[in-house]
């Protein structure tokens, strides 16, 4: 069980936006970031596992950033419309 959650999954794509996903979520109601939209708080949390997983398996290039950064508006987007889905269907919109 110590290794429910490791770096290989951050390089899975349903596992990393499933992370985002649920950080987002954990993390969203804290006093100061509440003051951040949900959808830029995701991007900004996806970017950082992105970038630290990334210098953890020791590919981390500068020029990579701008795909760092597009992957994470994707994996931004993705965990919200998965967010956004189920509160919509639980609420019957």
């Amino acid at each position: 069980m110590n290794n429910f959650v490791n770096w290989d999954m951050l390089f899975e794509w349903a596992s990393f936006v499933s992370i985002v996903l649920m950080l987002t979520q954990f993390t969203k109601d804290i006093k100061i970031i509440k003051k951040i939209p949900t959808k830029y708080w995701s991007f900004i949390i996806a970017l950082i596992l992105m970038v630290i997983s990334n210098l953890e398996a020791n590919s981390f290039k500068i020029v990579d950033l701008v795909l760092y950064i597009i992957s994470s508006v994707l994996a931004s987007m993705n965990a919200n419309g998965i967010y956004d889905f189920a509160v919509k269907k639980k609420d019957g919109e």
